[in-house]
């Protein structure tokens, strides 16, 4: 999902929100926050309200009549309450999974903890939006108290190594991530049986390779991804410009793994998709004879075709997974790694901490050597 679409979808969520909580959205909005981030935000506030109602908090017959004053009246035991029925609630699945599972008299999965501790970061964003913002009528905050701010995180029930085992079963490590574009390059038109599947291949073959180079040389999200456009690329300096989590702009190095397929990509991306002039994009598709931008899905469908048919089938995100990985066992560095993937930060003691520019373009160009 692009930032346009997630914006829509936004917007039509909190049409149906009360007007506090739509002005917490119109502040993050102008904050440049990720409108992907917002519109998860937002499907998780509809399940908060949603509950208010249906547990006696609020008197309201639909969602916008949700008062301040109900929220006021929250303790962090009634917050407490919630995350708890978060823990406890079915994860959310298809309608044709959940049917089988029924009929099958399975229990539903629950929804896994680092769900649920989205749903709480999501609350504790907009309780501390609403501690902090004035009203103009009173001069004072929405909320007097931060009770979100008492309530816990939610504990994660698998110690680092079983997690670390778990993620390492499906990342692509030292020569699999260049085995696994070899294939893409090379092997994979050799599973490919009707004349219809390969000459979509080959149409598109040149862009996969890039979306993938450009994964496993940067590390970067999807969403990040998606939404580059071709100024954004410098590929003499090795450099992306890139919209981080949280909306802020960042410069990433690429590593040289990528750029070869990126140069092949650029050269021949006007006449594989004939963009309109105005089209900026840097990732395309055709869609109903006209050259857009490729959606998210899309390409985590691509890459799970492809990684399915060399070893197991991943996502994205694994393939982030897999750089931060090589990265730090190349580097030592949880502080470079932070820096290269955009996060916050390790700790407390990475605002001290400085990484010259050489370094890290030394790093990730060896990255995969």
């Amino acid at each position: 999902m692009n930032q346009q679409e997630a914006n829509r979808r936004m917007e039509e969520e909190i049409q149906y929100f009360p007007w506090f909580v739509q002005n917490y959205f119109r502040k993050k909005s102008g904050d440049q926050y990720s409108s992907i981030t917002l519109y998860e935000y937002a499907k998780e506030y509809r399940r908060f309200l949603i509950w208010l109602i249906q547990e006696g908090f609020s008197s309201a017959e639909k969602l916008s009549e949700i008062t301040l004053e109900e929220f006021a009246a929250l303790w962090p035991e009634d917050l407490e309450f919630y995350k708890a029925h978060l823990v406890k609630a079915p994860k959310i699945l298809k309608e044709s999974t959940k049917k089988r599972l029924e009929e099958s008299e399975q229990a539903l999965p629950l929804r896994q903890n680092v769900t649920v501790q989205r749903g709480v970061t999501a609350l504790r964003s907009l309780f501390s939006y609403l501690n902090e913002a004035i009203d103009r009528k009173t001069g004072k905050p929405y909320l007097e108290h931060n009770m979100m701010g008492k309530v816990a995180n939610v504990k994660d029930n698998k110690t680092m190594a079983e997690r670390g085992a778990a993620i390492e079963k499906k990342l692509f490590l030292d020569d699999e991530a260049l085995d696994f574009l070899d294939f893409v390059e090379h092997r994979y038109i050799e599973t490919l049986e009707s004349r219809q599947a390969i000459t979509a291949f080959k149409k598109n073959q040149v862009r996969d390779l890039a979306i993938i180079g450009l994964f496993l040389g940067t590390g970067m999200r999807l969403a990040e991804l998606v939404n580059m456009n071709v100024q954004d690329l410098d590929l003499t300096a090795g450099e992306a410009r890139v919209y981080r989590k949280g909306g802020k702009w960042d410069m990433v190095v690429i590593s040289s793994i990528a750029i070869e397929y990126l140069t092949d990509y650029l050269n021949q991306r006007q006449q594989l998709y004939q963009p309109d002039k105005n089209e900026s994009a840097l990732f395309l598709t055709r869609y109903r004879g006209k050259a857009k931008r490729i959606a998210g899905g899309a390409v985590e469908a691509m890459v799970g075709k492809y990684s399915e048919a060399f070893k197991i089938k991943i996502s994205p995100h694994k393939l982030r997974h897999s750089v931060a990985t090589q990265l730090y066992s190349k580097t030592n560095s949880l502080v470079q790694v932070a820096e290269q993937l955009g996060q916050s930060g390790t700790s407390a003691t990475t605002v001290y901490t400085h990484i010259a520019g050489k370094k890290k373009r030394d790093a990730m160009n060896d990255l995969w050597t």
